[in-house]
């Protein structure tokens, strides 16, 4: 069984590193990954479904090897304008958008994006490893997580927040985030909910539209207001520091990334219906929990940008798993390549790697490459957006315009809704204010992306259980996710307080 496997793989990378259209179709789709991602509004689910039409006419392990790779090089993209601009290029980057705008404005702009492209890099690299081995053999542990499950681990990444700067303030911010999300029509009823009567918010906010308005458009108002001096540092860089991060720091981090980010990423693309996003956002909340510096997060530290790269990358691939061997997507962007699968007659399952052993693994194969591919190519957009980059930074009031007019045409692209933009524009401002007050902005992102998860899973579990409350702590994997969550929060603050105790006490 297991050399089968292996032959398996070994045939499909002999097959498409050999066929011409397979590597084109690779290359192609990477670099409009690349670029879309970097673009502000052209979110990594968008750039997939753009392209979707266009494959039609390829084979479809072509065609979903190209789909693949668009999808992992627009989450790399979006890591671009995240890190210089503090415009996530996609909504896998927002918390890229923390630690890594913080290290443009001490002038380590070109490090920063090293950091992201390395990072995603290897976390793409080591997630699409994993699905290559072991998708045939997990695809049964994805059933075990059902909706229960699912709310246990939105439960431990909210129970995180309060490790964020500020507290209490984190968390009034995340329930902003919540309140947010729930405007709107009602998922379920279909009822409208906060939407004061007006029929133009029965679709509610859009996801880029909060996310952009979070980010950008309150980073903008800073500039303008002529608060932020940024320094303007000439960068030089030697060719290796713009490849790899430096032993020293590789080693440092290495516990984080492959230890929390990582496997944590890959896991919750693993999971049905979860997606990338999530996966950036409670692999940064853990790992700075468990760092041991958790108050330097998000003032410009390589790991904050390390961590949610090697995430998401991570559960792109993760998200492959369910897609292929289950025929639920891992994500919004699988839902798309599932929908390619079904177009070209091909019904996904646990018989794919059976059956049609031959597209199964050459769709993983694809997966795998394109990270490859992904990093060897993203020097051209990053030297592109560094000296853009540079040259706004110089034209600081240039630089909040080109921000609003990029914030808005990314608002607007999405839905082609005026009334996204003034969402945009109020949540901007919104923001600002709340910022002046010491109220952190990343929670009421992450309240805002883990809010319509928390509520679709706690709802669909009382559905499912006539109403028993005791769902959601049956299942034993629910009782060790919480379990795990009360120790991961109670273990740091009480070695913390050991620690200051033991320094206090008098030695003799």
């Amino acid at each position: 069984m297991l050399e089968q496997h292996l032959a398996n793989i070994g045939y499909a990378f002999i097959n498409v590193l050999t066929s011409p259209l397979d590597m084109g179709m690779l290359i192609l789709a990477c670099f409009i990954g690349l670029i879309a991602g970097a673009a502000p509004g052209i979110t990594s689910v968008a750039i997939t479904a753009i392209l979707l039409p266009f494959t039609l006419w390829l084979p479809p392990q072509t065609a979903i090897i190209a789909l693949m790779a668009a999808y992992a090089s627009a989450v790399y993209g979006g890591s671009v304008t995240a890190v210089l601009f503090r415009i996530p290029g996609s909504t896998e980057n927002i918390m890229t958008a923390l630690d890594g705008y913080e290290l443009t404005k001490k002038g380590k702009s070109g490090y920063a994006l090293m950091l992201s492209r390395f990072y995603s890099f290897l976390g793409g690299l080591v997630g699409g490893a994993i699905g290559l081995f072991f998708t045939p053999v997990l695809a049964d542990v994805a059933v075990m997580f059902g909706p229960a499950e699912m709310f246990a681990l939105v439960v431990m990444a909210i129970s995180f927040l309060a490790t964020f700067e500020g507290g209490v303030k984190a968390l009034i911010s995340a329930l902003i985030g919540f309140f947010l999300a729930t405007i709107g029509s009602d998922p379920t009823t279909g009822i409208p909910r906060y939407t004061f009567g007006i029929t133009a918010l029965g679709g509610g906010f859009d996801l880029v539209a909060v996310l952009l308005g979070i980010f950008a458009m309150s980073e903008a108002l800073r500039l303008l207001e002529g608060e932020l001096k940024m320094e303007v540092i000439k960068e030089k860089y030697g060719f290796l520091e713009l490849m790899f991060p430096d032993r020293k720091f590789f080693i440092k981090s290495a516990p984080l990334v492959f230890g929390i980010a990582i496997p944590i990423g890959w896991l919750i693309g693993f999971l049905p219906g979860v997606g990338a996003t999530t996966a950036a956002v409670v692999s940064y909340i853990m790992a700075r929990r468990l760092s041991g510096y958790p108050e330097k997060w998000g003032t410009g530290i390589p790991e904050g940008v390390a961590v949610p790269e090697s995430a998401n990358n991570a559960a792109a691939m993760g998200t492959l798993v369910p897609t292929l061997a289950l025929g639920i997507p891992g994500g919004a962007a699988t839902a798309i390549i599932l929908g390619a699968l079904l177009i070209h007659g091909v019904i996904p399952g646990a018989w794919i790697f059976t059956y049609r052993g031959s597209l199964g693994y050459t769709v993983l194969v694809g997966a795998f490459l394109s990270n490859i591919i992904l990093y060897l190519m993203a020097p051209i957009v990053i030297y592109m957006f560094l000296k853009l980059g540079e040259f706004l930074r110089r034209n600081i009031p240039l630089l909040a315009l080109t921000i609003i007019f990029f914030t808005v045409f990314g608002t607007y692209v999405i839905r082609n809704s005026i009334v996204d933009i003034f969402a945009t524009v109020f949540i901007g401002i919104a923001t600002y204010i709340l910022t002046r007050y010491k109220f952190p902005a990343a929670p009421m992102a992450i309240g805002f992306v883990l809010g319509p998860i928390a509520e679709k899973y706690f709802r669909r579990s009382l559905d499912i259980s006539l109403g028993n409350p005791l769902v959601y702590i049956a299942s034993p994997i629910s009782q060790f996710i919480y379990i795990a969550t009360a120790m991961m929060i109670v273990l740091p603050t009480l070695y913390t307080k050991l620690k200051e105790r033991s320094n206090k006490a008098p030695r003799p």
